[in-house]
């Protein structure tokens, strides 16, 4: 897929979805994206992020589900906050929104990736009705990141320069093989990240994935990438023995952008993931 093939199937699946905003306060609303039928998947995006971080996944796992794709305040089409609005904050006018696009609290499947982990996580401790939950590169593991190179700044950057140094962050900070920043990865990437406004990094770190899931007993599946730089996938491990019903899954050969380095083995894993019965406990890693 060259880049002219990268943005008309960005355009395509945006085309195919429908558009909805739910106010998450008087004034100003979410931007969510639906796509198909059946029971609703509900996915929140990372840092730096919109509905464009699961681009790669839509179409497989909409097979399946009914996706509600989400862009957070301050995030793709979504209307701003103010940057020093906390994650709790943020989770919260996320649930406002989602109910008012739900009209209530009706069972759904939550998934969400890096950031928008910690996102999901405070949306469970708070919403109940969530059936399943899964966390994609979660914020908050209290791991130690382990960055390969320091990130380049581009916003003063242009044309070619500014295409670099995007290029240069997509590979060290959310893939693990130069060989996957391919067009598509690299097309969602730019879009996402150049109209983000609100500023996501450390603030997501005050409370660890494990105090937020304290009191869920839902099952929840966790899943990193062997070389994700922004955890020490390994030391993940004890978050299985946290609650009941939990899941760590260590996926090799791959960074952080889970889902779309791997598109197939993720969109997989979140199928029979989200297929499973309530009751089957998981509490082993793999």
């Amino acid at each position: 897929m060259n880049t002219a093939e990268a943005r008309d199937y960005i355009a395509r699946l945006d085309a195919q979805a429908e558009h909805r905003s739910a106010p998450f306060k008087p004034g100003l609303a979410m931007r969510w994206r639906l796509f198909s039928h059946g029971d609703p998947l509900v996915l929140i995006h990372g840092g730096h992020g919109s509905w464009l971080h699961w681009i790669c996944n839509i179409e497989e796992l909409a097979k399946r589900h009914r996706l509600i794709i989400g862009d957070l305040p301050g995030f793709g089409d979504s209307d701003d906050v103010p940057n020093e609005t906390s994650s709790q904050d943020m989770a919260e006018a996320a649930l406002a929104s989602l109910d008012a696009l739900l009209d209530g609290r009706p069972p759904i499947d939550l998934a969400g990736f890096s950031f928008g982990g910690s996102i999901c996580a405070r949306i469970a401790e708070k919403r109940g009705n969530i059936r399943r939950l899964a966390l994609l590169g979660s914020a908050g593991s209290g791991t130690p990141q382990r960055p390969i190179a320091e990130l380049v700044r581009w916003r003063h950057l242009e044309g070619a320069a500014q295409v670099a140094a995007l290029h240069h962050n997509l590979y060290v900070h959310m893939l693990h093989s130069e060989a996957n920043t391919d067009a598509l990865a690299y097309e969602a990437y730019a879009q996402c990240t150049t109209i983000t406004r609100y500023r996501s990094r450390g603030e997501i770190q005050r409370r660890r994935l494990k105090d937020i899931l304290a009191d869920f007993t839902q099952p929840v599946l966790f899943m990193w990438g062997e070389k994700d730089v922004t955890a020490t996938p390994e030391e993940t491990r004890f978050l299985a023995q946290t609650g009941p019903n939990r899941t760590v899954k260590i996926i090799p050969g791959i960074g952080h952008w889970i889902q779309c380095e791997a598109p197939a083995v993720i969109s997989a894993e979140l199928d029979r993931w989200f297929a499973a019965s309530d009751a089957t406990p998981s509490t082993s890693t793999t």
